[in-house]
């Protein structure tokens, strides 16, 4: 029974399935009709539009003709009319131009002359002044270099200078022994030491001068000027009785005790010199004087057996000074003169430099009106450009647009753009700022 109702089951599905399929092949052959007839009507359609398309075209080329023959006779009637009217009004306006700018450069170039005129006038003691102080600077340093080298021959002098002092000292022990000699040839090794420092008699010093303090009169054995109006006392009067029987001594012990003796004289004559306070005497003088040994060995043997001598005499603004030491104090006086002169020339320079800022400060005065003449001459100009591209230019643009062609074409002349330069501006320390700066100006 089973069986039998699947086999009638299958045989329904069956049916149905071709009455469904007999359904759709109706279906698509009444669609396949209708679509025929409606793709004909369309081809039919197209077929009109087609036509008539080509006959609007056919009227289009008839009236493009028409247009183009009556274009060509217009302007061969507007041509001969306008081409000179246009060509007359061109020039008309290009002299008018051409006059106006002509004036214009003519007055910037004739205020230009006048202030090249100007500018010569003033830069003319502005190179007379610059050719001075480029005179003095180099004279100052060919003196500065002369100072250095000279200071370096004297210094490499000092030792064999020394070592000859020192042998003349020896060899003249013996003629020493003699009070007045002794004190002449002390006056001679002063003065020798005072010429080998590089000072000279009557200007950078003074022998034996007269001088009035609170005790009298007083007469020291130099005065060392320097600058300032500055003086420096030098006295020579040494004791070397003591010193010249140790020499002459042969045993130790005298020799020994004769060189103690000289350290005590010498050290009296530092509390005698002290008490004479010469530089009170000399005004602006430095609050110490100078006792000089007319040769190393005295000074050496004195500190041998009194080692705290050069601390006595200093407490009492005494400085012992020997040849060699004493040159080099004189020579840094006698360099000290050299660079007071320096001073002098820097402050002549420095007032060179002051007028040369003011004249510069005048020059650019007038240059910055001469920039102002320039300007002006720009914005007439280009006023005057403006003027052609507004008012004439259009209706010269319209000839053409109409089709007439002129044998020139007239154009526009470019603007100048570039605008004169700031002069630079100098503050007066002589610095320029950054906002100083040249700049151009669009």
């Amino acid at each position: 029974m089973a069986g039998e109702l699947t086999e009638l089951s299958t045989t329904a599905w069956l049916a149905l399935a071709a009455a469904l399929l007999v359904g759709l092949l109706l279906g698509y052959t009444l669609a396949s009709l209708r679509l025929n007839r409606r793709i004909g009507d369309l081809q039919t359609r197209n077929a009109r539009l087609e036509a008539e398309l080509e006959g609007a075209e056919q009227r289009r080329e008839d009236l493009r003709q028409s247009f183009e023959t009556a274009r060509q006779e217009l302007d061969r009637s507007f041509s001969a009319l306008a081409s000179e009217a246009l060509e007359a009004n061109s020039n008309q306006f290009l002299r008018l131009a051409q006059s106006i700018l002509t004036q214009k450069l003519s007055e910037g170039q004739n205020e230009i002359a006048r202030s090249e005129n100007k500018v010569e006038a003033m830069l003319k003691p502005i190179r007379e002044t610059l050719g001075k102080t480029e005179a003095e600077i180099n004279a100052m340093e060919r003196s500065r270099a002369q100072a250095f080298a000279a200071l370096n021959e004297q210094i490499q002098r000092l030792s064999s200078d020394n070592a000859t002092l020192q042998r003349e000292a020896h060899n003249l022990v013996q003629a020493l022994s003699r009070p007045g000699v002794r004190g002449r040839w002390g006056e001679l090794t002063l003065k020798r030491a005072v010429e080998l420092a590089g000072l000279s008699a009557h200007c950078d010093f003074t022998e034996q001068p007269a001088l009035d303090g609170d005790g009298g009169r007083q007469r020291p054995d130099l005065l060392v000027h320097m600058p300032g109006n500055r003086a420096l006392v030098v006295d020579a009067k040494t004791p070397l009785d003591a010193y010249l029987d140790a020499v002459a001594a042969t045993d130790p012990e005298p020799r020994a005790a004769a060189f103690k003796r000289h350290a005590q004289h010498l050290r009296s004559r530092v509390t005698e010199l002290s008490s004479k306070q010469y530089w009170a005497s000399v005004e602006q003088s430095p609050e110490f004087a100078v006792l000089f040994l007319p040769g190393d060995p005295f000074l050496a043997a004195a500190l041998e057996h009194e080692p705290g001598l050069l601390e006595y005499a200093l407490e009492r603004q005494v400085l012992l000074a020997t040849p060699s030491t004493l040159i080099a104090l004189l020579r840094t006086v006698e360099y000290g003169w050299q660079q007071s002169q320096l001073t002098e020339h820097a402050l002549e320079i420095r007032d060179l430099g002051a007028e040369l800022s003011h004249r510069l400060g005048t020059m650019t005065e007038h240059m910055a009106r001469l920039g102002k003449a320039l300007d002006q001459s720009t914005d007439a100009f280009n006023k005057t450009v403006g003027s052609l591209e507004r008012q004439v230019m259009p209706s010269a643009r319209r000839f053409q647009e109409l089709g007439i062609r002129a044998r020139k074409t007239p154009e526009t002349p470019d603007t100048l753009n570039n605008r004169a330069r700031r002069p630079v501006e100098v503050d007066d320390a002589g610095d320029t700022g950054d906002d100083n700066k040249p700049e151009t100006q669009d």
